[in-house]
């Protein structure tokens, strides 16, 4: 990572507030009895990927991209779905050029380019700040972890497949309209769009699928919204459904 980028990770920082789209669900298992049996299929293969999420820690690249540039950078990160993240962005010879630490409750931000940090109470920051799209850390806590985030709805449908074996479970809301698609080919989801008033708000691609523990891991995670900003994890190296102590997540002590 190069200092301009570890400063604009730091200012970024202080633009981070909640996101103002309370929909995402607490609870990430969809609940149907009557539900026809295609869609119950691929209900059950959802509530399966979201029923196995667990704490993870993985290596690689972050690469963040607006119309103009495209900035790479080597990082390691760890998240637990409780909510907890943090993510190392790395300088030369490894060492960390800024970090990011969210405990749940207090957001941390440090820069080797600065001289003093940054911490906000929040329930959930919404990176778009740092990352160009509007995505809550919770959400890629999830997307990393091999999970699906699910926004509330009332309804579910089938939307007509656009080729072979491939298809998208539509979640509606009656007072919002559609919330979210989910894009499958077959039984693996390849896609998550999340829609807001009719705008596509994201959507986060899951690339290079592998089983790590049982559980399947999108070693190549791309975010991207309407205008194709956003953010990419290439995952070099990933550990699953393992103990990760307090102490990652653990903010230090006031400046």
């Amino acid at each position: 990572m190069t200092a301009s980028w570890s400063r604009l990770v730091f200012m970024a920082a202080l633009l981070l507030v909640a996101a103002c789209r309370p929909m995402i669900r607490q609870d990430a298992r969809i609940v149907f009895s009557d539900a026809p049996p295609a869609v119950e299929a691929l209900i059950s293969a959802i509530n399966r990927q979201n029923d196995a999420v667990s704490p993870f820690k993985g290596i690689g690249q972050i690469s963040i991209r607006d119309s103009s540039a495209v900035q790479t950078s080597r990082a390691a990160w760890a998240g637990s779905p409780d909510g907890r993240l943090r993510i190392e962005f790395l300088g030369l010879p490894g060492q960390p050029a800024a970090k990011l630490i969210f405990d749940g409750r207090l957001l941390y931000v440090e820069s080797v380019t600065e001289p003093e940090s940054y911490r906000k109470s929040v329930a959930d920051p919404d990176l778009k700040p740092i990352t160009g799209v509007s995505i809550k850390a919770g959400e890629v806590i999830t997307c990393l972890a091999g999970g699906i985030p699910i926004y509330e709805h009332d309804a579910v449908f089938l939307e007509p497949a656009s080729e072979e074996n491939r298809q998208a479970l539509v979640f509606n809301q009656s007072w919002r309209g559609v919330v979210e698609k989910i894009f499958f080919n077959g039984l693996v989801i390849e896609k998550v769009e999340i829609w807001e008033w009719g705008t596509l708000v994201y959507q986060a691609a899951l690339k290079d699928i592998r089983e790590v523990n049982g559980r399947l891991i999108p070693f190549h995670l791309v975010i991207t919204d309407a205008d194709n900003r956003g953010f990419e994890f290439r995952i070099d190296r990933c550990w699953t459904d393992i103990g990760v102590s307090p102490e990652i997540f653990k903010i230090p002590l006031g400046d």
